[in-house]
């Protein structure tokens, strides 16, 4: 389905989108590589929402259409529909990249409007959106649900949900690609419920780090296995104290984390390393959005 190169980090910024390569030594700030959205699409009037292989899923923030964008080969494809498919809200919606059993990439658009979620799956070959069965109990369409995107691995893409009430706790949802359903899954047991997950992909496995226990956060770092969670690393008060709400990836070419708060700005986390030494930052300054990708060649239904 594709050829896959580098893994490489995508700043887009209010004048310009760039690409960095993810290794992070002194000389990345230096090697950095402009590279245009499309003829009619500008840096910032974009949102970036997520990855997987090469492919990058934006959406207008004025429209809010969905577009999936290659970074390497510069193919960009609008995919909403005249029937309202494939528009993003922010802060109602999610969605997640896959690649199905076939070797087709599709995206997983979860959208909620007058607190009902509805379920789309597009597909990038026939270029067009299906409606999907969504989960039945209504609380998980509920506003006080904030839904993560997407983490696709081993033909399930999983979703953190967090609930915005006092004791509700966190949930964790797969989408098995293979009969199109949502499954609970267990989500790690922490000794406080006011955190919130980040899922990661580490040496083909999936991983979660979880912050918890307000107003002195701690940081765990758990991996699945089977049904169950283990708990490999630990960091208490960790800093910054609001770690859990930014984005967290692996990177394979240096074993450690690539850290990219709302606000664009760009730390990496080192779990072998203890107290403050563990989080620094890998660019001054900030940038207004990122994403990680692996450079890839894809297939011809793109």
């Amino acid at each position: 389905m594709s050829t896959s190169y580098n893994q490489m980090f995508l700043s887009i910024g209010i004048y310009e989108s760039s690409v960095f390569p993810v290794t992070f030594e002194q000389s990345d700030s230096f090697s950095k590589t402009q590279i245009p959205l499309s003829s009619n699409v500008s840096s910032s009037g974009v949102r970036v929402l997520t990855s997987f292989d090469g492919l990058v899923c934006l959406s207008f923030r004025s429209t809010h259409k969905l577009i999936l964008w290659n970074p390497l080969t510069r193919v960009t494809k609008f995919i909403s529909s005249t029937q309202s498919r494939g528009r993003f809200k922010q802060k109602s919606d999610a969605v997640g990249l896959y690649a199905s059993p076939s070797n087709e990439y599709m995206l997983l658009h979860a959208k909620r409007r007058n607190g009902m979620m509805t379920l789309y799956k597009y597909s990038s070959r026939l270029d067009s959106w299906r409606k999907m069965g969504f989960i039945d109990e209504r609380k998980y369409h509920n506003y006080k649900m904030s839904w993560s995107n997407g983490t696709f691995f081993q033909g399930v893409v999983y979703f953190t949900i967090k609930v915005h009430a006092i004791g509700e706790g966190n949930y964790l949802y797969g989408f098995h690609v293979d009969s199109d359903q949502f499954k609970s899954k267990p989500f790690p047991a922490t000794s406080h419920d006011d955190g919130e997950g980040s899922l990661v992909l580490v040496r083909k496995a999936l991983h979660m780090f979880v912050a918890h226990g307000f107003p002195f956060w701690s940081l765990d770092l758990w991996r699945m296995d089977g049904d169950n969670w283990t708990k490999i690393w630990v960091r208490q008060s960790i800093v910054p104290q609001s770690l859990f709400s930014h984005t967290i990836t692996y990177i394979v070419s240096t074993d450690r984390f690539l850290v990219v708060s709302k606000s664009g700005c760009v730390n990496e986390l080192d779990i072998t390393k203890n107290g403050e030494e563990c989080y620094y930052p890998v660019f001054l300054g900030s940038r207004l959005q990122g994403a990680v990708y692996t450079e890839t060649l894809m297939s011809g239904d793109f």
